[in-house]
Formats: structure tokens, sequence, C-alpha cells
């Protein structure tokens, strides 16, 4: 029986196709999952920094929607992540991969290759879904870095403020086909709800820099949150739950 999980976690649709398996898997297991991602670290990038904090935190969010335990483990720069696991004595019995990736090097570990759903009209809306959640945590990612430099834009707001259409349009079809994600789907209403009168705050109230940022942040952890809960349990119940029919009409509408 497998107890502990490993997953590699990268910037590419696949590898959060492969989270949304393993928080399945694990939850159907009682396992626990450590998810990890190469950051820039002390003396690093910074903008790698950034962009593995997103990562990890949408994966976390992933696994808590389907009631999974979940670590995170942030590999320096220059290290494998065999060289993280055995330096850690992690007891990792194990590696979740996406299709397509490399094979890390975990000595001794079980590797499970996790599949994309190749059906052209599902690639689609999950392209354009996974597209948008990109889009929208670079545009935190800039306006964060921009703060540090002092270059912060009050405009940069109004890209965040954006509908979520993508989001919408699967949820919609989703509620239509099924009452099993009720709960779920309000709860990233909520998130949602929450994150957009945080930014209609900053918009509409003059803050410091040190204010701005702290409520950027706060608004990126709902957001990150938000993502996380749809690619980790509205994404895989969508695949079981919308008939080819519900895909190609979510695929004609899509970006």
């Amino acid at each position: 029986m497998y107890r502990h999980l490993l997953v590699p976690v990268e910037r590419s649709d696949a590898c959060v196709e492969a989270i949304g398996h393993t928080a399945e898997l694990a939850r159907s297991l009682g396992a626990r999952i450590t998810f990890a991602c190469r950051n820039g670290g002390k003396g690093g990038d910074a903008a790698q920094h950034r962009h593995a904090e997103a990562l990890l935190a949408r994966a976390q969010a992933a696994a808590r929607a389907q009631g999974v335990a979940a670590s995170v483990l942030a590999v320096p720069g220059g290290s494998t992540l065999g060289d993280m696991g055995r330096e850690a004595s992690r007891d990792y019995d194990l590696v979740c991969i996406a299709q397509g990736s490399a094979v890390p090097p975990v000595p001794g570990v079980a590797v499970l290759v996790c599949p994309s759903d190749a059906r052209p009209a599902v690639a689609k809306v999950v392209g354009a879904l996974l597209a948008a959640h990109r889009r929208q945590s670079d545009t935190y990612d800039d306006a964060l870095a921009a703060l540090h430099m002092k270059r912060f834009d009050p405009r940069t707001i109004e890209g965040l403020c954006e509908e979520h259409r993508e989001e919408t349009a699967l949820t919609t079809a989703l509620r239509e086909r099924t009452s099993a994600l009720d709960a779920e789907l309000d709860e990233l209403a909520r998130l949602a709800e929450r994150e957009a009168a945080l930014l209609a705050g900053i918009a509409e109230s003059p803050m410091s820099d040190v204010v701005i940022e702290d409520a950027l942040h706060a608004c990126a952890r709902f957001a990150w949150e938000r993502m996380g809960r749809i690619e980790g349990a509205v994404l895989p119940a969508a695949r079981r739950y919308l008939r080819d029919a519900d895909w190609t009409a979510l695929a004609d509408k899509a970006r």
C-alpha cells in the first residue's frame, strides 16, 4: 500500500493534470503527498521564487480539496529531486509524474505516469482554463515585483478584476449535470467574491506600498486557493460527469 506520494511540480498543463490525478489517488489510498518544486531560494532568482510559491500553493489547495494531507518541498536550483529526497530521508514510496516529464532520480521508489486526457474538446477547454490561471498568476507576480521595485501601476488591478469566464462556463456545466459538487462550487464562489472585494478595496482606497503589498498577497492567496481547488477537484469531477456533448459545447465557447 502506498502511503507517501512525491509529486514534482512544474509549470505545465500536464503537471496540473497529474496533481489532480494524484490527489484523487491519495484520497482513495489514505496517503499523504509531498509536492516538490525548484525554487530560486536565497540569493536566487526572485521571479522563480514567486512562481514556485504560486505553484506549490495551488498544489496544496488541490490536495485540500480532496481532503488529503500535503506538504511542500522547495528544491534549490542546483539540486535534483533525488538529491533532496536522499538528504531529507523521506519515506516516499511512489513518485507521480506528468505524462512526458522526465523520471526524477529517486532510487528504489516506484513511478506512476499520470495520463493527460487526449480528447480534443477536453484538451481545448482545459487548456483555455489553465492558460487563464497562468495569466492571472503571472499578473499577481508582476504586480508584486513592481511593488518591490517601486514601479507599481494601479491599473494592474483592472487586469486582476477580470471575470473568470472559463471557470464560470465549466462550473455552470457541472451544476447542470450533478449536485455532487455543489458545496465545492459554492466555496469557490465565496473565494472569488473575497478576492474581488479585496481588489476593489485596493483600487478604491489610497494605500501605502506596504499595505498594498500585504493586500495583494492576501488576494493572491485567495486566487491560488481557488485555482488549486478547481485543478484538484473540479477538473477531475468534470471528466467524470460531463458528456462529450458538454465538452464540445464548452470548446466552442473557449478562447
